[in-house]
């Protein structure tokens, strides 16, 4: 996976788990249905994952919203990363910016 992928697959997650859905099984089922993502795809999306909900009312500040999208891309602002590099919407990449983020 490319590390915008690995974004675009702590999105969902952490869409699930914003929805109301645990951690773990959100987590657990994003891995049983992505067989193609390997032990360092899965630990990457989980540590994303679970950063942004340790910090989630910074990052959703950063982010500009308390959804899956807005925590990554806070999380993307804090580490120093431009966050228009991963959201491209090529390939298996989150949908581009737009203006308002």
């Amino acid at each position: 996976m490319t590390p915008a992928a690995r974004v675009a697959a702590a999105i969902g997650v952490l869409d699930a788990v914003l929805a109301g859905q645990p951690a773990e099984r959100a987590l657990t089922g994003w891995a049983r249905g992505a067989r193609y993502a390997g032990s360092g795809d899965r630990g990457a999306v989980r540590d994303h994952v679970f950063h942004a909900l340790r910090r989630r009312r910074s990052l959703a500040a950063l982010g500009g919203a308390l959804t899956g999208r807005g925590l990554m891309l806070g999380t993307l602002h804090e580490g120093g990363e431009d966050p228009a590099a991963l959201f491209t919407g090529a390939g298996h990449a989150p949908a581009p910016l737009d203006m308002a983020e």
